[in-house]
Order: C-alpha cells, then structure tokens, then sequence
C-alpha cells in the first residue's frame, strides 16, 4: 500500500515537472544565446569603448599640449613683464634720458635735412642718378613737291592743271649716344607728280624743253620708297644751353625746363622708285608717240643713291610723347626721277623733291631707367652747377677781404658798411655805444649815463631844473639854480650858522674798496658821477678826501694805503670830470675811525666839504 502510494505520487510528480523539464531546456538554450550575444554585445560594447576611450585620449593629449603650449607662453611673457619691471626699477641714474633725446634729434634732423637739400637744389641733376631714355620711334606724314625737269614752280607747287602736292609717310628709329648727336634709320614712302605746260611762268624752261622736242603740256607720276641711315644732331643743346646758364645767372632764377627744341638730319641711303611721263591733253603714255624723243625718257625701274636732309622743330608734349614739324629735301644722284633725262645748260643734272612733315616722336625706356629722354636733359647742368657754386665762393671770398668803410670789420660780418672813418667799432661793424643812450660813443661826452637816461645831442643826461641831478636821478623837481641839493636832487636845507650859505661838514656818498686794495670797483661810477656834479654845481668849495682802513695791518701800512686809496679817487675825478685838482685835501685815517665792526664798511673814502 506504500509502495503503491509511493508510485502514484512519484508519477503525479513526474507529470506536474514534466512541463518544467522543457522551460528548463528551452530556458537553458535561451540563457545560453542570450549569453552569446550577451558576449557579442559586450565585445561591441568593449570594442566601442576602447575607440572611445582612445579619442578621448587622444582629446586629452591634444589638450594638454595646448595647455603646456599657453603655460609655456604665458611663462615667457610672465619673464619678460618681470625683466621689464626689474627694468623699471632699476635707478634713475642707469636709464639716461639726455642721450635718447639727442638721438631723436639727430634722426629728426636728418629727416628734416635730406628733403630740404633735394628741394633746394636749382637744377635737375638728380634725373642723372639714372640712365635715361635712349631709344625713340618717329612716325610722320608727309606732304611732298618735286624738284624736277617736269614740274611747275621751284619748291612751290601748283593744283592747276595737275596737282603737284602729293602725299607719304615716313618710319624712324633714333638712337641718342649724348644730348645733341644721335643716329637714325629712316624707312619712307612718297607719291610724287610733277606738270609742265606752255603756261610755266619761267621762260627759261620753257626754252630747254623746246629745245628737247617738247612743244606740249605733259606730267609724270612716281612712287618713291627709299631706305637711309642718318645723322641726327639736337641744335638747341649744342648752341643754346650756354646762353641759358648765363641768362639763369643774371636773373638769379634756376634755368628753366626747356619744351622746345631745333634739330637736324642728313644720311645717305638707296632709293627705289618707277616713273611714268604721259601728255598733259590725253593722259598718253609718251614712250608710245612718235612725235617725243624717246631717248630723252627714262622710265624704267631703278635703284639710286639718295642723301635725305631736313631741319626740324619739335615741343615735348610729355616724358613720353613730342610732336615736330619739319622741312626737308631729297637730293637724289640721278636725273630719272621724273623720267625726263635731257641736258640742262649751266645745272646739275639731278633731281630731288621735297617733305614737309608732321612727327610723333614716341620716347622708349626700359622700367629701370629714368623717365626723361636724354634729349631733353642738359647734361652739363651739373658743371654748371659747380661753376655757379665756385662763382658764390668767389664772391664770399672778395666780401670777406673787402672792408669799405674802413673800420677793420669785413664786410662780410659788417653790419654797418657806411661807419666815418677812425669811428671805434664792435665785432659787428656798428658804432660802439655802452651806455645805450642812441649816442656813439665817439661823440658821447657822458659814457656812462643810466638806463633810461634822456640825453642831449652830445650824450650828456639832461638836468631840467639845473641842479646837479640828472632828471632820471631827480627825486625833486624845479629846485632854484645854484640851490644846495643832495645825490637825489633833494634840496639840502642850509645851517642858519652856515658861512656865507657855503656847506660845511656834510659828507657825500663813500667809496668802498675790496681787502688790501687801492684800485675803484666799477660799480660805484654811478656815485663818482654824482659826486662829480655836485662839485661842479658847487663852485669855490673845496673838499677833503678821507681815506680809511680796517683794523687788520699795522698802523703805518694802514696810513699809507689809506692814502692810497683817497688819491685814487682824486685821480677818478679829475681824470674823468676835469675837476681842479687843487680843490681837494688828502687825509689818511688808517684804522684809527672805524664806523663799524664789519671790516668791508671801514675800507671807504669819504668826501666832505671842508670848513
């Protein structure tokens, strides 16, 4: 019964985990794909990290050596900041102003001077610092007018009955070795056409060609193309550039640009040309009548020599371009020109023709060369430059040995040249006058009148009121004459003891003298002066004059250079003032009156009027 039990449990067990068994395998498989792609995800998820993380590193890195870098630079700037404020605080004595400044002086100057001495310069020289332009092209248009057997008038042609003015053009390259002579290939084509009738107004030629069969009117036609090598030469700076150089010298203006200018050519070249003669009333070719001479015809094609000349004038019309007009003639070694070949009495056999032309002249340069042609640069600007310079130094020289007024200054320096002669001079030429009162002092009777004094016509400081006091010293005006006044012109008031009005004991302004000395300082010429007038407007007084010392030196010394000292003053007065010596008394008080203890107020002399 157990057992059995048993049995039935175990199946109704086996079949309740039956389904669980299969959740369990499936499960299993499940858990194991899942675990698969669990790996897979992971090795994607690892792989994918890694990438990342290498980025990130890679970021990282790049960032740090941006930050080393900035550190690195923030570390230099950090050390110059340093060494400029280490700079700054160094003392003041180390970092010297004075020499900057001079510096920035002299490069100023240097600036300032180097544009000044260009624009200061009176001729173009500087355009020869460069080569200048050589090369040019001329092209022309050409009037033409034959000089033939076969033709109207002597260089003036006619329209009627056939027109002689005919046309053609011209090619030139110009090569200019210097200023005035250059070398030339011209190339050119011309029409010519030449008439003759029996109504040619010269006699003479009607003459010939009758005496050559030729009763009719007839005319020749030709093309000329002719090819030279010619000579050039600029006339105007060959002949006029002197002229010009003397003409800026008398104006004293620097010569000007010239725009204008003469020139003329000859050369030697072949000519190539084919004429045709035919009869004046039907355009018949003449070599086909019988009724001409066909020997006298020549009109075949041919080659001859030719010599071109002209005489031209052209103007610049800028660096680049000049328009010229121009005359020339063709003289040609042939007398087939006009296809008439016959015998003319007394004249060359040869025929020419000539141009008058229209040039365009185009200036060629290369780009390192300067902008002007040498054609029309003065190439002898700068001697003359040089001779206008000798020409100054010259003069300079003559002023400075000359001396006109004869007062030992050169007129150079001589500010006055018109000084009498004998008149004592300054360094400048001008009349000396010290005291600055408008009066030489040649004739200055007062040489040492004050400032702002208002002298007389002789110099001497005027005295309105004729007390002894100049007005510019007069503290008092319109003091009586012959009043007793003092230094200021102050009227001195009369002791009523006082003999006959005369002052007695009243000491005039002292005279002090420098240690052990005997000679008169200058500034006391003002006290003299007054001295000197007061003497002067005081007649029949006579006066003592004291000389005095400090206590320093023995008593005899102190006597004898205290008269010494009273006698300079004497001397002073009379030397200057023409006072009457006999007027004063020297007395020498040595040390023995000293006024005070300062040794400078006991070295004097003092004026006093005696009793």
């Amino acid at each position: 019964m157990k057992l059995q039990t048993i049995t039935i449990l175990l199946f109704f067990i086996s079949i309740f985990f039956l389904p669980f068994k299969n959740l369990t395998a499936q499960t299993q498989e499940q858990i194991e794909e899942m675990q698969k792609n669990g790996d897979n995800e992971t090795k994607d998820t690892e792989t994918k990290l890694s990438k990342e993380e290498k980025k990130a590193k890679k970021e990282l890195d790049k960032a740090n050596t941006k930050a080393k870098k900035e550190a690195d630079k923030a570390n230099k700037d950090a050390e110059k900041a340093r060494k400029n404020s280490s700079k700054d605080l160094k003392p003041k004595k180390v970092k010297k102003e004075k020499p900057t400044k001079v510096k920035k002086e002299k490069i100023e100057k240097t600036k300032k001077n180097k544009p000044t001495k260009v624009k200061k310069t009176s001729t173009r020289s500087s355009n020869l610092n460069k080569p200048l332009k050589s090369w040019s092209v001329d092209i022309g248009l050409n009037t033409t007018n034959p000089q033939t057997d076969i033709r109207y008038h002597d260089f003036f042609g006619t329209l009627e009955p056939k027109n002689e003015f005919k046309y053609g053009g011209q090619l030139r390259v110009t090569k200019m070795f210097d200023n005035a002579i250059g070398v030339q290939m011209q190339f050119g084509y011309n029409r010519l056409q030449g008439v003759y009738d029996t109504l040619v107004p010269f006699r003479e030629e009607r003459i010939i060609m009758e005496n050559n069969g030729i009763y009719e009117g007839l005319y020749f036609r030709n093309n000329v193309v002719q090819a030279s090598l010619n000579l050039y030469w600029n006339i105007s700076n060959t002949i006029f550039n002197l002229n010009r150089y003397y003409k800026s010298l008398s104006s004293h203006k620097p010569m000007k640009k010239r725009w204008f200018s003469l020139y003329t050519y000859a050369g030697i070249g072949m000519s190539f040309f084919d004429p045709h003669v035919m009869r004046l009333s039907d355009n018949a070719d003449l070599t086909t009548i019988s009724t001409f001479d066909p020997n006298i015809f020549r009109t075949d094609r041919t080659v001859e020599v030719v010599v071109p000349t002209a005489l031209g004038a052209k103007v610049k019309l800028s660096k680049t371009f000049d328009l010229g007009l121009e005359m020339g003639y063709n003289f040609m070694f042939t007398d087939k020109l006009d296809g008439l070949n016959m015998d003319h009495p007394k004249r060359l056999k040869t025929d020419g023709y000539t141009t008058m032309s229209m040039v365009l002249s185009v200036k060629l340069g290369a780009k390192k060369q300067a902008k002007d042609h040498l054609e029309w640069v003065n190439t002898l600007e700068p001697i003359f430059e040089e001779i206008a310079k000798i020409s100054k130094i010259e003069k300079k020289v003559k002023r400075l040995a000359k001396d006109e007024d004869g007062d030992g200054v050169s007129d150079y320096f001589d500010k006055d040249t018109d000084t009498p002669e004998g008149t004592t001079v300054g360094a400048d030429g001008k009349a000396l006058d010290i005291d600055r009162d408008g009066i030489i002092d040649d004739n200055d009777m007062e040489l040492f009148s004050g400032n702002n004094a208002e002298v007389d016509e002789q110099g001497r400081a005027l005295d309105s009121d004729k007390d002894g006091v100049p007005d510019y010293l007069d503290e008092e005006d319109g003091t009586a004459e012959n009043e007793p006044v003092d230094a200021r012109g102050r009227t001195i008031k009369i002791p009523e003891n006082s003999n006959e009005g005369k002052l007695r004991n009243i000491a005039l302004p002292s005279i002090f003298f420098d240690t052990d000395r005997a000679n008169i300082k200058r500034q006391y010429e003002d006290e003299l002066f007054q001295m000197a007038l007061t003497i002067k407007r005081n007649q029949g007084l006579k006066f003592v004059l004291e000389g005095h010392c400090d206590e320093r030196g023995s008593d005899e010394y102190n006597i004898e250079l205290g008269n010494r000292r009273a006698e300079a003053v004497k001397q002073y007065l009379v030397d200057n003032y023409k006072l009457d010596p006999s007027i004063f008394t020297i007395v020498s008080k040595g040390s023995q009156e000293m006024l005070s203890p300062k040794f400078r107020v006991n070295r004097r002399v003092d004026i006093i009027i005696a009793e």
